[in-house]
């Protein structure tokens, strides 16, 4: 039995980061992805699974761009 594998799109990864970080933070992705580098978030070990989901996503995907922003 080997490590079951799971493939998500780019809008499936853009939703769930959206609906998840507004769920459980109150923010947007963008809003949630630029506290995390800006180091405001309580205890970002709490959203690990949604900090990985970011690190799928291209250095120029329009979340990061308006992290940027």
């Amino acid at each position: 039995m080997g490590t079951p594998v799971l493939q998500m799109t780019r809008d499936e990864i853009a939703y769930a980061l959206e609906s998840s970080s507004r769920d459980r933070l109150g923010m947007s992705a963008p809003e949630m992805i630029r506290a995390y580098w800006d180091r405001r978030l309580a205890d970002p070990a709490e959203i690990a699974d949604l900090l990985a989901l970011v690190r799928l996503l291209r250095d120029d995907d329009p979340l990061i761009a308006a992290a940027r922003a």
